[in-house]
């Protein structure tokens, strides 16, 4: 795609989230490497509502997460999204959103159980402790926890949600599925079931074929 494709591409999909509602009117942000800069991203402006945004709105970041193009500012976490980018060259796409379901999870210290394959691929994914949005603190914590190492997201305590792919369209379609996998699991624990798991050796083929949901 060309940057111009990307950020319809990057527009429609926080409108997407915004109306499936992953991502609140001022919160959340998207971020996709350009194709014609790859050590820089577009990424979604802040505080402007999520829910209409338009190609033109969107900025683009260097390696460091500042400002190098565009009108108005970038998400104030734009230092977390170069910062994945820039230590995983298989990632192309940053989505962090305010999901309901993920958020709750996030803050109950509850446990991802293998009750089915998607639930498998979220085995990994960590639980950052709470840091306020766009601090130095968030970004090195959520650098150091997604950026080295090949997890598909991880849940951010008290804040949200954060999953990335090697398109735009992988890292969302990675927080649909980290929701669902969440719902059920919520299901399960309120009704106060015992689930049946995938036996561990068919989690660890999936495990290790699990590369195509970046």
């Amino acid at each position: 795609m060309s940057d111009d494709e990307l950020k319809v591409e990057l527009a429609w999909i926080t409108t997407e989230l915004y109306q499936a509602g992953l991502i609140t009117a001022m919160g959340g942000n998207i971020s996709v490497r350009s194709s014609t800069q790859p050590d820089c991203a577009w990424i979604t402006p802040s505080q402007i509502f999520k829910g209409h945004l338009m190609a033109e709105q969107m900025i683009m970041i260097d390696g460091e997460g500042k400002k190098i193009r565009g009108d108005g500012d970038p998400s104030m976490e734009s230092i977390y999204h170069a910062g994945i980018m820039k230590s995983r060259p298989d990632i192309n796409a940053v989505v962090h959103t305010h999901a309901p379901l993920s958020t709750i999870f996030g803050m109950c210290d509850l446990e991802v159980l293998p009750v089915n394959t998607e639930a498998v691929y979220c085995l990994s994914m960590p639980v950052i402790p709470f840091y306020l949005g766009g601090s130095k603190e968030l970004a090195r914590a959520v650098i150091d926890q997604v950026g080295q190492t090949k997890v598909i997201g991880a849940f951010l305590r008290n804040h949200g949600l954060l999953t990335v792919g090697k398109s735009l369209r992988a890292a969302a379609d990675n927080s649909y599925m980290v929701e669902h996998v969440v719902d059920i699991l919520l299901k399960i624990k309120m009704a106060g079931l015992s689930p049946s798991q995938i036996p561990e050796e068919m989690v660890k083929f999936l495990v290790q074929s699990g590369g195509a949901l970046y």
